[in-house]
């Protein structure tokens, strides 16, 4: 069954809510991010956007989004090809971005984990890995690869960008009592701090979560 409609707008979902909000209510969406990392950017929203069909970014593509082309050859030193398809992006400023991934329900978060075979992409995967546990002085033990994959490599990303001395924020928005499938605030807390648990992780660096009321099916 087909998640959007043939202009790209998706029937349901985190992936509908985070649509709604880039496009219909940035005001709002900018200033929950405000508030959550207690500053202020000049945002500039690129992904997903109406006018493009609601399209996301991923590898190469994304980086051309964002006005980074020219570190294209440094993301594929660090990650292999197929690495995360992004909820939704922004500059900021001139030369900063802001990276989204986006939950309406806890499910949602947990995934199959990595599903890498080429012994080179796996290779660039754990060296990734490693030195974004090592640039949040974690354990190397916690399981980064198993269900909480994808959370993890958001983070490796984020590290990504700051280690080539680009300014970059990552927010996890979590959206509350979505029609879909409905979440409370209280359930979202308790299942972030499990997840957070299990990476092994604490308060991260450029690192966010915002948690805003989900459209109802009329705003939609």
């Amino acid at each position: 069954m087909p998640r959007c409609d043939d202009a790209g707008r998706a029937f349901a979902g985190s992936q509908r809510q985070v649509q709604f909000y880039v496009n219909d209510q940035p005001l709002v969406l900018n200033q929950a991010i405000f508030n959550a990392f207690k500053t202020s950017f000049v945002l500039r929203w690129v992904s997903p956007l109406k006018s493009d069909g609601y399209r996301e970014y991923w590898d190469s593509a994304f980086l051309k989004a964002l006005g980074l082309s020219k570190h294209c050859k440094e993301l594929n030193r660090f990650w292999p090809s197929g690495g995360a398809h992004w909820d939704a992006l922004a500059r900021v400023g001139e030369t900063g971005v802001l990276l989204v991934e986006a939950k309406s329900h806890v499910s949602e978060i947990y995934g199959n984990g990595c599903g890498a075979k080429a012994k080179s992409s796996i290779e660039k995967i754990d060296a990734a890995i490693a030195a974004t546990k090592e640039w949040l002085h974690i354990s190397q033990e916690a399981d980064w690869k198993g269900p909480l994959y994808q959370s993890a490599n958001r983070l490796a990303y984020l590290y990504f960008f700051r280690k080539l001395k680009i300014e970059a924020w990552l927010v996890n928005v979590y959206f509350t009592d979505d029609p879909h499938s409905k979440t409370s605030k209280d359930e979202w807390e308790r299942g972030i701090e499990g997840v957070k648990k299990s990476l092994g992780i604490g308060a991260v660096p450029y690192c966010a979560d915002v948690f805003l009321p989900a459209a109802c099916v009329t705003e939609l």
